[in-house]
């Protein structure tokens, strides 16, 4: 079903959302890009998550010799800071999506027109899913570690091409709500600034609102408390460095 109002460009990727979330057997399996120790030429590594989905025919990452084939339905997750290396000597038609803080890039490729370097379609949209997304980002992220849980990986995924359906349906001129756009931009903030010592009271007097807002803000517009958030995202931290780095607990701490 058409979403009412939506430009051309918006309602096709609408309805390429809509093929794959009511049709969730014709999914594959997750690959998951990593961080090479450098950066061959040609490679696409940027700061926000990414996803990228065939659609048909065949695509692959040269950086990983188990993904240089993959088919119609596959998905290659890449986090932030990772790279991939497109491979595009076979016909393909992919979608590729970024996650940013506060948008969601959505590009169309078609190699029987156009190389992967330039997309048939591409548009940006104001992400305004609440931390579900960035939860869901976070468990893939995570997951990378452990590729081979399918089971739990593939409906993840499929719980973000939702939320990303329900993106991409929202007619333009909905612009976000203030307490959203708030909300989001101190969540965004606490990632950035996790190390330093935050309480309630600095990071409200930071974005000259009260500690009361502060917290109204999380109940209305979160799905946990403002101090449990701030303990989530350390936690986060913590487990990503501990996987990266060699180091003992109390040097992460």
């Amino acid at each position: 079903m058409k979403a009412p109002g939506l430009p051309a460009d918006q309602q096709f990727f609408a309805d390429l959302f809509s093929g794959l979330v009511l049709n969730p057997q014709l999914l594959g399996r997750v690959w998951f890009a990593s961080q090479p120790a450098s950066l061959p030429v040609g490679s696409l590594c940027i700061d926000f998550p990414r996803l990228d989905i065939v659609l048909r025919g065949e695509y692959g990452n040269l950086l990983e010799a188990k993904q240089q084939r993959m088919v119609e339905g596959e998905m290659l997750f890449i986090p932030a800071r990772a790279a991939n290396l497109p491979i595009n000597n076979k016909p393909v038609m992919l979608l590729s999506l970024v996650f940013a803080p506060t948008w969601l890039g959505l590009s169309f490729y078609d190699s029987r027109t156009t190389s992967l370097l330039h997309p048939a379609r591409q548009i940006q949209l104001p992400s305004l899913q609440r931390g579900e997304g960035e939860a869901m980002l976070t468990a893939l992220t995570h997951l990378s570690r452990s590729p081979l849980e399918q089971n739990i990986i593939q409906p993840l995924v499929l719980s973000l091409l939702h939320l990303c359906r329900n993106v991409v349906n929202m007619p333009p001129g909905n612009s976000q709500p203030r307490g959203d756009f708030l909300y989001h931009s101190i969540c965004n903030w606490v990632q950035d600034n996790y190390a330093q010592p935050l309480t309630r009271e600095s990071v409200a007097q930071f974005f000259n609102i009260t500690p009361n807002h502060l917290s109204k803000l999380f109940a209305q517009h979160g799905t946990m408390r403002f101090i449990e958030y701030v303990r989530w995202v350390r936690m986060a931290k913590a487990r990503m460095i501990l996987q990266k780095y060699h180091l003992s607990i109390h040097e992460v701490a």
